[in-house]
């Protein structure tokens, strides 16, 4: 297996290694104090919450240069619980992954549930990064955009040649 040796000089002075858990800065901690305490205790159906969800979705529509008809779903656990909520919820048949690290293999063994056909597993060694493919029949293909256990960032595009139908399911946990 590959060795990866990150030089001291990129490492974070504040001990953390690479990426996440990201540090609060003091300015993001007072603005939340003030705009943020507008939000707690609000309902996530009252105007305050909704018209944020719609910025943050906007802006990541933005981000990632999503064309027409792409959707951004925001929820609250992380990339596991949204995982496991494709698995149950929106992945039908078949499903095409791309694992190069820790979180593509998580999406891999949910996408493996009983009641969903066995998956096609894209694999890459430690660092690289494999490709999604167009195969017929697939109707989720699923990938996170940056794998932080090893590195790798995939472009949030879809596959040239994907049957009509098929749900891009692209974990941007760790995009920013």
């Amino acid at each position: 297996m590959v060795e990866i040796n990150i030089p001291k000089d990129l490492l974070p002075l504040d001990g953390r290694f690479g990426c996440g858990p990201s540090k609060v800065r003091p300015e993001q901690l007072a603005a939340f104090n003030t705009e943020g305490a507008k939000l707690i205790g609000t309902s996530h159906r009252q105007a305050p919450v909704k018209n944020l969800v719609k910025r943050v979705q906007d802006g990541l529509m933005d981000l990632f240069h999503n064309p027409n008809g792409y959707e951004i779903v925001l929820g609250n656990g992380g990339s596991t619980a949204f995982w496991d909520v494709a698995a149950f919820s929106l992945a039908e048949g078949k499903s095409q992954l791309l694992v190069h690290g820790e979180f593509g293999a998580k999406f891999a063994t949910s996408l493996s549930a009983p009641w969903l056909e066995k998956p096609t597993v894209v694999q890459a060694e430690a660092g690289s990064r494999s490709e999604l493919r167009a195969e017929a029949g697939i109707s989720a293909y699923a990938y996170p955009q940056n794998e932080t256990s090893t590195g790798v960032v995939t472009p949030v595009k879809r596959v040239p040649g994907a049957d009509s139908g098929a749900l891009f399911f692209t974990d941007a946990t760790s995009a920013a």
